[in-house]
Formats: structure tokens, C-alpha cells, sequence
């Protein structure tokens, strides 16, 4: 009564000391991803950037699970930044264009009063092409007016001094047709110059179905002092009523791509991916590598197994022309979201090839600036479900160098290690509602074992207490009347 039961010794000494583990400092062992950083000679500060295997190994959003070590295990002083130029700083934009019509006349006959010859080099247009700047005349009262209008517009963007990545048309197109879209430069009306864009232009029906009239560029484009041209052929009931020009930062970061495994099929006209990252997603390409594929797509994402689908973008998948000349569609933007499932799932009726479609992530790029103090070598650690933040403020970091964060030296990943064995660790975690970390998790298991042992002690107590003894003279009475009987 005076001693507890040894096994319930040992279950006690066992639940203090899980406790005990659960509130330790994380050690480096406990990241999925490390890997030594080479401080160049005198260095005191250094950043470095987040490779895409990092990234891919993040369980957070805001990156809080990363951390830095020296060779004595000491934690170092960090922070995490985006770089200055990085692709998310806003987008502004031009002032509206409107589209002016590029028109013909045959031989012997004159354009109206106003108009301004343009030169096309087409070998299949032998006319005279012309435009109107300004308002075009009223063609009801002008006798000589052209007939033949040409399925190209002209924008006059001369005084604008802005360098621009896309063209957003405000235009009318077929239904359920890709519109290709040839656009040109020039100074003078005479010599043009190519620029190249990226795919082309969709509208599909219903409400819920993909659509797109942003023309982006491959490389960016000054505006000023220059014409441009757009043009398409072959294509009929496309109307450009005019154009706003995006523009980006002079200095674009180029994003992190990293390409995901094979989906799983679910059904014929969705595959599914399981992530095991929260970094956000700045973009998805997906990459058919069939000939002549045209599959009109929905993206879905959602972060907990019990939540509904929610729809990230609506794009196309495409593979058309040539081989070696083929066109295919660009990365869909997802606006930096975060999504543990990722869906494609293909539209208006169409099936989604299980084999020859290829993933690609793209991430916004992670800097980590930090203080090298203590013994080298230091190490560079991230990916960890029940992680607190880390890091210190950018500015707090800042005020304490004597240059920008963005001028210090960099540093080179050495010595990647990847833990493989932390997939259970993340397969948890994804079992477990979204915001709820292992450690809480770990904690309430704990102090539950701990108050079901106190419930088994506490009943092993009141056990031998109502446990009422025989009285000795109940005992002794019924041995003497058994005698008496024998007598």
C-alpha cells in the first residue's frame, strides 16, 4: 500500500522524460535539409540563397523553419528576406492604348483624307497599307474609303518612356480557339523589328471555363520612340479595341523551379500531387509532351484533406506546330499561395493523359542574410513541421551592418545532406488540422498519458482501500463448530 507498482514507475519516468524530449531545442539532425555554407575569407555577414531542394522541404509558409549553426551548434543570428528585386513587387501599368486599324487600298485608288502610309513586308499583301492617327474619318460620308480592313493594329506608344513585359487586349475572339498573335516595333513605319511573346490568346465558353488576353513578352520591351504592330492571320471575328502595357521592376529575380514526381490519377480527367512543402507557390507550369495536345485545365489546391477543393487558376495545356518549332502555353501564376494537395483537372469533357504531362513548381526566391560568429564550419538547416520562428526582422539585422543586406557577400552551399527518413513526419502532419503543430500534438498526448497513469494510481489506491479484511474471529468461530460436529 505504501509502494507503487513498479510498472507504474516506469510509465511515469517515461512520460516525463517524452515530455522532457518534446521541449528540447531543436538539434540540426531534425531538419530534412542541411548543408555547409563556405563564408568567403573576412567575411562577417554573408546571405545566400535557398536552393530548390530547401524549398521543397519547408513547412511553412513564412519559411520559419530554417535555421543556422555554427560548428559548435550554437544558433546564429539571421534573417530571412526576399530579395529586392523579386518578381512579387507589384506590377504597374500603362495608360490605355487604343487599338488604330491597319487598312488597304488597291491600286488606283487613294485613302482618305488623314491617313499615314505603313509598311508591311508581306509577300501575300501587295496593297498600300495605311492608318488613321487620331479619330478615324466617318467612312458613310467618304466615298474613297477602304474597304479592306486588315486583321492587324497599330499602337502608338512614342511618348511613353515605360519598358513593358505584356500586352493585357481588351478584344473580342472566337469562341474555343487559340488566336496567334504576331507583334512588331518600329520607329519609323517602315522598318520592323520581331518581339517575341508567348503564346497565344483563348477564350473558351461557360462562365467557369479558362480564358486569356495577356500577351507576355520574352524579353522586356521600351516603349518610347516606337510603334507596335500586332497582327494575326488566319483567324476570323477577332476585334482589338485597344492595350495596356504591364510594368515590371527594371530588376526581376528569377524564380525557383523545381519539378514535382508523377501525379496520381484520379479518375481520367484529374491528377493529383501530395505535397510535402508549404512554401508558397508563385506559379505552375505544366508541359504536355505529346504532339498536337489542346486540354483546357482548372487548378485546384486545398491544405487540410477535410476541406473542400478551391479553384487557384483556370489555364490551357497545349503542344501545336512542328517539332523543334512547336509553341506551348507558360507557367499559370498562383499568386503565392500554399497548398499541401494540388489537383489538375481537365474541362469540358476532356481527359487528362495520365503519362507525358510534366509539373513544374516555381517559388519566389528566399535570401538568407546572416552573422557568421563563432567556429567554422557553419551550417545551413530547413524543414521542420514544429518549428517556432527563427529568424530576427530584416531591419533589425540591417541597422546593425554598415551596407545593405542585398550588397553582402555570398556564400556557397557545400555538403547537401537530405534526411530521408522524415516522410512519416510530414504524412502526420498532414493527417493533423491545418495551423496544429506535431509539438502541441506531442504535448497533449503527454499530459493525457500522464493523467490516464494518475487515473490508473488513483484506482489501484481506492482498490485496496474499499478492500474490506475477514475478521479473525469469523475465522477462529467456524473452526469450532466444525470440531464440535466431529465431536
Amino acid at each position: 500500500m505504501n509502494h507503487l507498482p513498479q510498472w507504474i514507475f516506469w510509465l511515469l519516468a517515461g512520460t516525463l522524460s517524452a515530455g522532457a524530449a518534446a521541449a528540447d531545442t531543436p538539434a540540426p539532425s531534425e531538419f530534412a535539409w542541411r548543408a555547409t555554407l563556405s563564408v568567403p575569407t573576412g567575411a562577417h555577414a554573408v546571405r545566400v540563397t535557398l536552393p530548390a531542394e530547401a524549398m521543397l522541404r519547408l513547412q511553412s509558409p513564412d519559411a520559419r523553419d530554417i535555421q543556422v549553426f555554427n560548428a559548435d551548434g550554437e544558433a546564429l543570428a539571421f534573417s530571412v528576406v526576399r530579395p529586392a528585386e523579386s518578381t512579387r513587387a507589384a506590377v504597374d501599368q500603362t495608360r490605355h492604348y487604343p487599338a488604330l486599324p491597319l487598312f488597304s487600298v488597291t491600286d488606283g485608288k487613294r485613302p482618305t483624307k488623314g491617313a499615314v502610309q505603313v509598311r508591311v513586308d508581306q509577300p501575300s499583301l501587295r496593297d498600300s497599307v495605311w492608318v488613321h492617327f487620331g479619330e478615324a474619318p466617318n467612312t458613310a460620308d467618304t466615298p474613297e474609303a477602304p474597304a479592306n480592313r486588315l486583321p492587324s493594329v497599330l499602337f502608338d506608344t512614342r511618348k511613353d518612356k515605360q519598358t513593358i513585359t505584356a500586352l493585357t487586349l481588351q478584344a473580342d475572339f472566337p469562341a474555343n480557339t487559340l488566336v496567334h498573335f504576331l507583334l512588331e516595333s518600329s520607329s519609323d513605319l517602315v522598318r520592323w523589328t520581331p518581339v517575341a511573346v508567348q503564346g497565344p490568346l483563348f477564350r473558351f465558353d461557360g462562365s467557369d471555363a479558362p480564358s486569356n488576353n495577356a500577351l507576355a513578352l520574352q524579353q522586356p520591351l521600351p516603349l518610347e520612340d516606337r510603334y507596335l504592330r500586332l497582327r494575326w492571320d488566319g483567324q476570323t471575328g477577332v476585334h482589338v479595341q485597344g492595350m495596356i502595357g504591364s510594368i515590371a521592376s527594371s530588376r526581376t529575380a528569377q524564380r525557383i523551379r523545381a519539378p514535382l514526381p508523377a501525379g496520381i490519377a484520379d479518375g481520367n480527367d484529374s491528377l493529383t500531387w501530395v505535397l510535402d512543402f508549404s512554401t508558397p507557390l508563385a506559379a505552375l507550369h505544366l508541359s504536355s509532351t505529346r504532339d498536337n495536345t489542346l486540354i483546357p485545365v482548372h487548378i485546384l489546391g486545398r491544405n487540410d484533406a477535410a476541406q473542400p477543393w478551391r479553384t487557384l487558376a483556370k489555364t490551357m495545356v497545349y503542344r501545336l506546330g512542328a517539332t523543334g518549332q512547336e509553341s506551348s502555353n507558360p507557367a499559370v501564376a498562383l499568386g503565392g499561395t500554399s497548398a499541401r494537395w494540388l489537383r489538375v483537372q481537365a474541362t469540358n469533357g476532356m481527359t487528362l493523359p495520365t503519362t507525358g504531362l510534366q509539373a513544374t513548381v516555381e517559388f519566389e526566391p528566399i535570401q538568407v542574410a546572416l552573422l557568421a560568429s563563432g567556429k567554422a564550419p557553419f551550417e545551413l538547416v530547413a524543414g521542420r513541421a514544429r518549428s517556432t520562428a527563427f529568424a530576427i526582422d530584416s531591419s533589425v539585422l540591417a541597422a546593425v551592418m554598415t551596407g545593405k543586406l542585398e550588397d553582402l557577400p555570398v556564400a556557397t552551399l557545400t555538403n547537401v545532406r537530405v534526411q530521408t527518413d522524415k516522410s512519416s513526419d510530414g504524412a502526420i502532419q498532414r493527417l493533423l488540422p491545418v495551423g496544429t503543430e506535431q509539438r502541441s500534438v506531442m504535448l497533449w498526448a503527454v499530459l493525457l498519458l500522464g493523467v490516464l497513469v494518475l487515473g490508473g494510481v488513483a484506482y489501484s489506491l481506492m482498490r485496496q482501500l474499499s478492500a474490506k479484511p475477514v475478521p479473525a474471529s469469523t475465522r477462529s468461530g467456524g473452526g469450532t463448530s466444525s470440531n464440535n460436529l466431529a465431536d
